[in-house]
């Protein structure tokens, strides 16, 4: 059961299958997100808050389960219906090209941004901030995907766009509306979902790489006759398969293929329809 969730970029599969129709994960937190807004409208506000995520709840009156249930606080409306909607879609073509593992990893990165700005401000002395809801969830998977298909096309009535367009626009009004208000913590978590998702894919994808210690000095050289013996195994090693890369996918993420096999791998994708022919 624990390797359905988290299936690497090379052997992908659908999560589950309900009524012969295949979900994704995305898939599962879009349905999970539309459940939210039934039980968001049964509890009502005065049960939401004990749900809805503060520094007072969490910090005074230790409702720590609220960092786990903020994201099913979600008033009931059709926009939140066209968002899980996106968020399948997106979501289902990231999971699809960095993997499961990789999608459920950025899905818990957003998950803690929002929580970690509001206890800090609330450290800062701004107690009176709250988060709910999976709008920042949604948001970064959208990012995400336009971080890995910029020159995608997308259709709004009878306009056709680059979905990289359609984020720049969208994050633009969201960053001028916090500033006009001076909501400087829903402006902080904009950021912060902005940056994670770009960053985050741009590492997976192996084009970011992060920052290592400095090696420790190399010991001395080994003798002549060491040398002489070890020369074989330091002859020049095989080009990996196809089988050896996805399994290097499977074990340590997109990030850490090397150029060649990268290459190696993207001849494969193009030569795949040729085969099937």
């Amino acid at each position: 059961m624990f390797d359905r969730w988290s299936q690497s970029s090379g052997h992908y599969r659908p999560l589950v299958v309900l009524g012969g129709h295949p979900i994704s994960l995305a898939g599962v937190i879009a349905l999970a997100g539309i459940a939210s807004m039934v039980l968001t409208a049964i509890v009502g506000y005065d049960g939401a808050e004990f749900l809805i995520f503060n520094y007072e709840s969490f910090f005074v009156r230790y409702r720590v389960w609220t960092l786990l249930t903020y994201p099913l606080v979600n008033p009931p409306s059709i926009w939140l219906v066209l968002m899980c909607y996106m968020l399948w879609r997106f979501g289902e073509a990231v999971e699809t090209h960095l993997g499961r593992a990789s999608l459920l990893k950025l899905l818990l990165l957003l998950w803690i941004i929002a929580p970690a700005i509001v206890a800090i401000f609330g450290i800062a002395g701004s107690r009176g901030l709250s988060c709910s809801g999976i709008a920042y969830i949604e948001l970064g998977v959208f990012l995400a995907f336009a971080t890995l298909y910029p020159h995608a096309r997308l259709s709004l009535i009878f306009f056709e766009f680059p979905v990289w367009l359609f984020a720049a626009v969208f994050i633009g009004v969201q960053v001028l509306s916090h500033l006009m208000a001076r909501n400087w913590s829903e402006f902080t978590e904009l950021v912060a979902c902005v940056v994670t998702a770009w960053a985050f894919v741009r590492y997976e994808t192996g084009h970011l790489k992060l920052p290592r210690l400095p090696s420790l000095p190399k010991r001395a050289p080994a003798s002549k006759s060491a040398r002489g013996a070890a020369a074989p195994a330091a002859s020049k090693p095989a080009t990996p398969t196809v089988d050896d890369i996805l399994d290097k996918i499977s074990a340590q993420g997109m990030h850490s293929l090397t150029a060649e096999e990268r290459q190696i791998l993207d001849e494969a994708s193009q030569n795949r329809p040729r085969r099937k022919k």
